[in-house]
């Protein structure tokens, strides 16, 4: 097996962080042993922990849901809703990324839903690093990239002991459904733009493109607050 360190392409200096709160509470979030369901009502949750606070935990409950209603428009919002949010024409409140070398902690990753899929979100850990040894499937004008991710899920993000899911020991089966963290892969064009992914980066996991038969969008959002402010009333 070759080692994480030469499977990988050096890009230099990271980019800084586009929001430490996130990907710190994130982890923070995770280490804790915090309970949560799917991945957007992780990053809902997250948010709640590290944006806004009050002493009084009934006032800080009723806070953070009024805070998250009033910027992503629902007390509990999907991963379709969060794509609708992030993807609106006009809205300010996320820069999207849209050359793969710019990903950085802090980011957000969200699939849209589909008629087959329900969709997903993630918080970025670090950033996005390419593959020198391409896995398969392999396409023409493409480049792979391995993304360190924070999430909720039921569903392993691999079984590899180099792009490692936290969630897992020994065999695949021995998973652990909830909040952890793992990879995704990343396909990109020549120019940079993120045009496909798989669940994890293990040869062979399907690839799935942003457009197209069976497509499931994605993009990649970046906060141009951190944190969110308390909304003025």
């Amino acid at each position: 097996m070759v080692s994480a360190a030469a499977s990988l392409v050096a890009l230099g200096s990271a980019p800084a962080d586009a929001c430490s709160l996130l990907s710190d509470g994130a982890l923070d979030f995770i280490a804790a042993g915090t309970s949560s369901a799917t991945g957007a009502v992780f990053f809902t949750n997250i948010q709640k922990e590290e944006f806004w606070f009050d002493s009084d935990p009934v006032v800080d409950a009723a806070q953070d849901t009024a805070n998250i209603s009033y910027y992503w428009g629902s007390t509990s919002p999907s991963s379709e809703k969060y794509y609708t949010e992030f993807t609106k024409a006009g809205q300010t409140l996320v820069s999207l990324v849209s050359n793969v070398s710019s990903i950085a902690a802090g980011d957000v990753l969200v699939l849209n839903k589909t008629s087959s899929y329900g969709g997903h979100t993630v918080i970025v850990t670090g950033p996005a690093v390419q593959l020198t040894t391409a896995m398969n499937p392999i396409y023409a004008n493409t480049t792979q990239w391995a993304l360190p991710i924070a999430d909720s899920t039921s569903s392993v993000h691999g079984c590899s002991t180099v792009y490692k899911d936290s969630r897992w020991s020994g065999t695949c089966t021995n998973f652990t459904a909830g909040p952890g963290t793992g990879y995704m892969r990343l396909y990109a064009d020549t120019s940079g733009n993120p045009i496909g992914h798989s669940w994890s980066v293990t040869s062979g996991a399907t690839v799935y493109w942003t457009t197209g038969n069976g497509a499931r969008p994605f993009v990649v959002g970046r906060l141009t607050s951190c944190p969110l402010p308390t909304p003025t009333p």
